[in-house]
């Protein structure tokens, strides 16, 4: 009986006549074995674990101004408005381009909803101001929510790649030298580095994590290695915090209050070094961010370039019920490169599926591998033998 429920709201979910197919097909098979999988509906309320996190608020944006006044309205609505389209699209030189420009002149009409709110201001803001009156450690922001979709399509409209919220993490160790002492950057003593790493991420949409910096941590890592931008150390002691990529950083507060540093990132098996100055915390930060930024987009956001006119064809073992078969369908629609995945045939436990999708074949691959939801047949005796093109080749979990 709950599988017959699970089939008629899969039904109205349905967007093709191959899924309608695909549906019969799977109703037809499991229907003899329902008593079987009834114990694994429990299955249903278990997520699998993946260290790639879901970034929020992608489309939302506080800009700092200074009155409420529409003028002052307007100029948060088109800078939130680029902010936010650097954000989803990973690319920061799109501003440039004269169809970017004119949605920018337009942001009013891509706002959803806005509200003002009194924040504390910045750490660096403050240490610069001569005043230290109470109304001066708060700053007014116009909070801006835009509208997905019309962000999206005005993105697609310009052939730029989208960015979907599901964004590997990057574990960021930085340690700081003023005077003759070395640090690892915590709250207590680098407020102003804490704040411009979180400002920062939330502009480009990156999902950083800190260090507990406990004592688990301080045995697998010193200041001095970190110094040395000592990978290895830094990605074995990384291994706690399931992150994705590591960004190490350092940097010496000059007596004169500029910033210079040195950072490495590691991701994808590649490392990338670069140094770095700035006049304060915020611009030190920004520069590390921003390349980390543009390096992930460039794996991960996808061209709204079909795939293929037909799709392509996966084979995706292990889906061996019909809570499993529901389960997969919604997760392949649920990445952000797949429009469409229509069942074409099952085949004992495989079921063949047609997807189609945006960006290159790579980039979907990528996409499987950062959710780590399905796993690649790596074996050459596992591989598919039968009649069908088979381009990517997967297997459900077992649980």
């Amino acid at each position: 009986m709950r599988c017959i429920t699970y089939c008629l709201w899969h039904l109205c979910t349905i967007k093709s006549t191959e899924q309608i197919i695909g549906l019969g097909r799977a109703i037809l098979v499991f229907q003899l074995n329902t008593s079987r999988y009834l114990g694994l509906i429990y299955g249903l309320l278990l997520s699998l674990s993946a260290s790639a996190e879901q970034v929020d608020g992608l489309y939302d944006v506080a800009v700092a101004v200074d009155s409420q006044s529409r003028q002052e309205l307007m100029r948060a609505s088109r800078a939130g408005l680029s902010t936010v389209l650097v954000r989803v699209s990973g690319n920061a030189t799109l501003i440039q381009q004269p169809a970017i420009q004119s949605a920018i002149n337009k942001a009013s009409q891509y706002t959803k909803q806005f509200r003002y709110e009194q924040r504390p201001a910045l750490v660096w803001d403050k240490e610069n101001s001569a005043s230290s009156t109470a109304s001066d450690d708060e700053q007014l922001y116009a909070v801006i929510e835009f509208e997905p979709k019309l962000v999206d399509a005005a993105l697609r409209k310009a052939n730029l790649p989208l960015w979907s919220g599901n964004r590997p993490t990057v574990l960021l160790w930085m340690v700081v030298a003023e005077g003759n002492t070395q640090r690892f950057a915590r709250a207590d003593t680098d407020a102003d580095i804490l704040q411009a790493i979180n400002i920062h991420a939330q502009r480009r949409g990156l999902a950083i994590k800190l260090p507990a910096l406990d004592l688990e941590d301080m045995v697998a890592v010193s200041t001095q290695q970190l110094w040395q931008l000592n990978n290895f150390r830094a990605d074995q002691a990384a291994e706690r915090y399931r992150a994705d990529t590591v960004l190490l950083g350092r940097v010496t507060r000059l007596t004169n209050g500029e910033w210079l540093g040195r950072w490495r990132y590691s991701f994808a098996g590649q490392q990338l070094s670069f140094d770095a100055e700035a006049v304060n915390a915020s611009d030190y930060i920004a520069t590390a961010i921003d390349q980390v930024a543009e390096l992930l987009a460039e794996q991960y956001a996808i061209a709204p370039v079909t795939i293929a006119d037909n799709g392509v064809l996966m084979r995706l073992r292990g889906v061996d019920n019909f809570i499993k078969y529901a389960r997969a369908i919604s997760y392949l629609e649920s990445v952000a490169a797949i429009r469409h995945a229509n069942v074409l045939s099952i085949e004992g436990d495989d079921i063949i599926v047609r997807l189609v999708a945006d960006g290159l074949l790579s980039q979907l691959e990528q996409s499987f591998a950062l959710d780590k939801r399905i796993k690649p047949q790596l074996q050459d005796s596992d591989r598919y033998q039968g009649r069908y093109p088979i381009a990517l080749d997967y297997t459900w979990p077992s649980s």
